[in-house]
């Protein structure tokens, strides 16, 4: 069945690519009304959804939302009528390797897993990963100066020609180790059978678990300040996060919003020495040093921040529209079967082999213990994992 989908979006903002490449996902068409330097759209969208956010998405004229409601629909079954494909069936099917996540190190492992022979499903809440918000990756080799989005489209064209069963937008929520295999838990409620796994979820967004935060998000808390800055100019801000990320919101905000606090835990900063310098001699910027934001206040939008000094003890009440939370990234290995070893840092331990602690259980990517996290590197994991899987299936 044919649909009319229309997506207004922004060229920087990381969930109008998530939200593409999952329509891509599905083999599903498109319009694409790009408002980044167009006002008229712009008003265009806000008068036909009701809300300012992106991206916005229609169906036949009716407006679902953004992208989180976009993958709730995907879940719940209720776009199931549109996509032309066979959606693979769980209950009483087993498939000899799952591989969880689809980013470089996910659909690389799926890649080498089928062609081995092996009955491959591929379920991920996401397409591509972090790779998405990346604008120009001129450090993989066979595609020099592609863009994020490109890149991982190029990916899933190659995974299409295989015959990988893909359960795209479900959402992993625990891993229970059988004698026989494994049984693999999706928020829907599917229930996976399985010979061997691999996990490649990758990272999210890391949250700071205070009150007033899950309430108010996306109504003054956001975890992108590309994204939602342009909601708050001329307004006062807070960011959160000394290192990189969070230095480069500050000073993006400082372009735009009537004054900038910038929460950074310790005394000092720990980002790039270049963006130290361009933040302390900003004068829209004050930099809250030793402090950490311990609530977030207001009814419908935020419209405070209580932050705590971790020297002396003492609060005090921010007057701010919106908080940029930019305090890196967390694996995103909360489904993980109590049995998995994990560090510290909540990342998957795993041997030269990419195996994990559990028999059966493989890992690749950034939410492994490996060092280095680049592209490249997770792809050649993800094709190790499915090799080592092959051999302990066979």
């Amino acid at each position: 069945m044919n649909a009319k989908i229309e997506i207004y979006t922004k060229e920087w903002c990381p969930y109008c690519r998530r939200a593409k490449a999952m329509l891509r996902s599905l083999d599903l068409e498109y319009t694409d009304y790009d408002i980044t330097n167009d006002e008229e759209l712009y008003k265009e969208m806000v008068e036909r959804s009701g809300n300012k956010t992106i991206p916005q998405i229609f169906i036949d004229s009716e407006n679902i939302g953004g992208y989180d409601a976009l993958i709730e629909k995907i879940s719940s079954g209720e776009l199931d009528h549109l996509i032309d494909f066979e959606i693979p069936e769980c209950e009483g099917n087993v498939w000899d390797l799952t591989v969880i996540g689809a980013g470089p190190a996910g659909m690389t492992a799926a890649i080498y897993a089928v062609r081995k022979g092996l009955k491959v499903l591929l379920v991920s809440r996401d397409i591509g990963g972090q790779v998405l918000e990346t604008d120009i990756i001129d450090n993989y080799p066979p595609e020099y100066n592609a863009s994020g989005p490109d890149l991982m489209q190029d990916f899933l064209n190659h995974l299409r020609n295989y015959d990988i069963d893909t359960l795209f937008g479900e959402e992993v929520v625990e891993i229970k180790h059988k004698e026989d295999g494994h049984q693999i838990l999706v928020k829907s409620g599917k229930k996976i059978n399985t010979g061997a796994v691999i996990i490649s979820a990758g990272t999210k967004k890391r949250h700071l678990g205070v009150s007033g935060e899950s309430q108010l998000k996306d109504k003054g808390v956001s975890y992108c300040a590309t994204c939602d800055g342009f909601l708050y100019e001329g307004k006062p801000v807070a960011v959160v996060g000394g290192g990189n990320s969070g230095l480069e919101a500050a000073l993006d905000m400082a372009k735009i919003a009537e004054k900038v606090y910038l929460l950074v835990r310790s005394e000092r900063l720990s980002g790039d020495q270049s963006l130290q310098d361009k933040v302390m001699n900003s004068e829209k910027i004050e930099i809250c040093w030793s402090d950490q934001a311990v609530k977030i206040s207001g009814d419908e939008k935020v419209e405070s921040v209580i932050i705590k000094n971790l020297n002396t003890g003492k609060q005090r009440n921010l007057d701010v529209e919106a908080i940029f939370i930019e305090i890196g990234l967390l694996p995103n290995s909360g489904f993980i079967c109590e049995d998995l070893e994990i560090n510290d840092y909540n990342e998957v331990v795993i041997d030269t082999g990419n195996k994990t602690s559990v028999e059966g259980i493989y890992a690749a990517g950034d939410i492994t213990d490996i060092k280095d996290k680049q592209i490249i590197v997770a792809a050649a994991e993800g094709a190790k994992a499915a090799l080592r899987a092959n051999e302990y299936l066979s």
